[in-house]
């Protein structure tokens, strides 16, 4: 169906999946697990983006792909680029795709999987992760018939959790969704 890029994980949390304290301290047996859980405000957001696009026309189905620029969990999006640079020193190279999503970090792979989607929803934290954040948002360029993002007054790709508090912020991200699916 699309894809999602962002900053990070921030607040992500599996409140009723017991796994998941494990998980979180690398404690646990797999990589993987199935969960039953309820979705974080941004990705409640990201579904109502979702349901108001499509609303009075076909019901949105297929899988929602989430990308973000580093993978390291932390709600205070100041400590996020912290985190993640002293995470990439504690691991090898082998595995730093465990921190950094490949599609955020290549160009070649960012619009192999971009053009596999039809749309792309983009939404940042302000100033985490600049230099990332512009080199995807350049990238986004070839694929801007996709792109999906509500621009805020300052010029900024609004990251989704504003979108409850700035309804302005909504619309705007309705309105792109929209037009890119010509609805």
């Amino acid at each position: 169906m699309g894809m999602v890029i962002m900053t990070n994980p921030g607040s992500f949390e599996l409140k009723k999946t017991a796994e998941w304290i494990s998980y979180k301290n690398g404690t646990s047996e797999g990589n993987t697990f199935e969960v039953n859980d309820y979705a974080d405000l941004t990705m409640r957001n990201i579904i109502k983006l979702i349901k108001l696009s499509f609303e009075g026309h076909s019901e949105p189905s297929g899988i929602l792909r989430i990308y973000n620029l580093s993978n390291i969990r932390q709600p205070l999006g100041s400590k996020a680029e912290i985190y993640h640079y002293r995470a990439k020193q504690a691991i090898s190279n082998e595995a730093l795709t465990l921190l950094e999503d490949p599609i955020t970090h290549s160009q070649k792979s960012f619009l192999e999987e971009c053009n596999k989607s039809r749309f792309v929803i983009m939404g940042f934290v302000d100033k985490v992760f600049e230099e990332k954040m512009r080199r995807v948002m350049n990238w986004s360029e070839y694929i801007k018939e996709r792109r999906v993002c509500a621009i805020d007054d300052k010029g900024r790709y609004s990251h989704p959790r504003r979108w409850i508090t700035e309804p302005l912020l909504m619309g705007k991200a309705v309105e792109s969704l929209r037009a890119v699916l010509q609805v």
